[in-house]
């Protein structure tokens, strides 16, 4: 995957983190390291509590899991998602659609895929 963020952010992670986040709404650091096997699950936990320090993100907890999503008190979310839409075009078309496809429940083993 190209990293397109990585200089301004300061790290591959905090894209992948804010990448994830803008594809699939919420997500938890374990589900987003396993996206991006190339980044260490440490350095997407350290990214993930950086950007929530920073009022970026905001941490909830589903079960026992701390599921993180965008801030709607950050000043600048609206043109982060608009920066983070516009780098999401310069992904390849495979990469974009294994980012913003997204099954929520397995589907019943047998059944059909239909697109």
């Amino acid at each position: 995957m190209g990293y397109y963020l990585s200089g301004l952010l300061g790290s591959k992670a905090k894209e992948c983190v804010l990448m994830y986040l803008f594809a699939r709404g919420k997500g938890y650091v374990s589900e987003i390291a396993t996206f991006f096997p190339e980044v260490s699950r440490n350095a997407i936990q350290n990214a993930a509590e950086v950007l929530e320090k920073d009022g970026v993100l905001v941490e909830g907890q589903q079960g026992n899991m701390r599921v993180y999503e965008f801030s709607s008190r950050c000043p600048y979310a609206d043109p982060l998602q608009h920066l983070l839409q516009a780098v999401s075009k310069c992904y390849s078309p495979e990469e974009r659609q294994r980012l913003f496809m997204y099954r929520g429940a397995p589907r019943r083993k047998g059944k059909v895929v239909t697109v």
